[in-house]
C-alpha cells in the first residue's frame, strides 16, 4: 500500500451506531452520540502511520498549551493550570475573565483540503500526506440502528472518528487557527517568574536569579479551549477574533455550551 499510494475501500470506509446521551429529548439527533466502527485492519495501518509521524507532530507545530492526546500530558495539567491562573490572580488582586468554549461537533466540520495544506506547512513529508488522504478521500458512512444497516452516504469533511489519526490530525489544525487568530495581538494574563534560588546556589554566589515574563492566554485540550484576560473588555475582543476565525475555518462556537466567568480581586465589591 505504501509503495502503491492506495488502501482498500475498506479501509475507508465505517459503521455508525448511536448512543443515547441520558439527557434531553430523544426525539433529538443532538442528543445521541454517534460511534464509528472501523475496520480491523485499517485501524492497524492508521496507528502505524501515526507512530511514524507522533513526535514530529507533538514536538513541533503544538502550542505548549495544547495538552490533548499528548504523552505525559492530560486534563489534570489543564485544571492545573487553570487554579493557578485563579489563585494568583487573588494573590495579585487582579481580576480574572474567563471563557471556557466548545465548539460544535467540531471533528467531523474540519475542512479537509484546509487540513492537508497545514500538516504539510508542519513539515510532514508529502507521501505521509497522501497515504493519510488515502484514508479520507472517497470515505462513506452506514448507520445501523434498529437491527438494519441503511444505506451508504458520502463523508466529504471532518476527520475519521475512531481513527488514532484524528487527535494527531486536528490538533494542528487547531494551532494553526488560534496563531492566525491572535497573530497581531498578545492577549492574556501576565505572569512574571524566576527559578528558586536554591536551583543554581544564587544565594550562595550572592547573584539575582533573572526574572522571565509569559502571557498566559489560552487552555487547550484537543477542541476544548478557555480563554483568559484581565479584563471583560478584553475577553470580548479575544471572543470577537476566535469567533471570525472560526467561520474562516468551518468552525462553529455552540453558544449553549460557551460559559463566560469573572473573578474579581478580593477587595472588589
Amino acid at each position: 500500500m505504501w509503495r502503491q499510494g492506495q488502501v482498500p475501500q475498506d479501509f475507508k470506509d465505517v459503521t455508525i451506531v448511536h448512543l443515547y446521551k441520558r439527557k434531553g429529548n430523544r426525539q433529538l439527533c443532538d442528543n445521541y452520540r454517534g460511534i464509528s466502527l472501523l475496520n480491523i485492519a485499517g485501524k492497524t495501518f492508521a496507528r502505524i502511520l501515526f507512530n511514524r509521524k507522533k513526535g514530529h507532530l507533538e514536538q513541533g507545530p503544538l502550542q505548549e498549551s495544547q495538552s490533548g492526546f499528548r504523552r505525559h500530558r492530560g486534563t489534570t495539567d489543564m485544571i492545573f493550570a487553570t487554579r493557578q491562573l485563579q489563585e494568583k490572580c487573588q494573590e495579585m488582586r487582579t481580576h480574572l475573565s474567563t471563557t471556557f468554549v466548545d465548539l460544535t461537533k467540531a471533528f467531523d466540520t474540519v475542512n479537509r483540503d484546509g487540513l492537508w495544506k497545514f500538516i504539510q506547512q508542519f513539515g510532514c513529508p508529502e507521501r505521509f500526506t497522501h497515504m493519510v488522504r488515502q484514508l479520507h478521500d472517497g470515505m462513506t458512512a452506514r448507520i445501523t440502528a434498529n437491527g438494519r444497516v441503511y444505506e451508504a452516504f458520502a463523508v466529504t469533511n471532518g476527520v475519521k472518528q475512531g481513527c488514532v489519526l484524528a487527535p494527531t490530525l486536528f490538533s494542528p489544525m487547531f494551532t494553526a487557527m488560534l496563531m492566525d487568530a491572535y497573530r497581531d495581538e498578545q492577549p492574556g494574563i501576565r505572569i512574571a517568574y524566576r527559578t528558586d534560588g536554591h536551583l543554581l546556589k544564587s544565594r550562595r554566589m550572592q547573584t539575582s536569579t533573572r526574572v522571565t515574563t509569559i502571557t498566559v492566554h489560552d487552555l487547550l485540550f484537543v477542541d476544548d479551549c478557555t480563554l483568559n484576560t484581565v479584563t471583560e473588555e478584553d475577553l470580548q475582543r479575544s471572543m470577537g477574533l476566535l469567533s471570525a476565525v472560526c467561520a474562516d475555518f468551518g468552525f462553529t462556537i455552540s453558544t449553549t455550551k460557551t460559559v463566560a466567568m469573572h473573578q474579581p480581586p478580593p477587595s472588589a465589591e
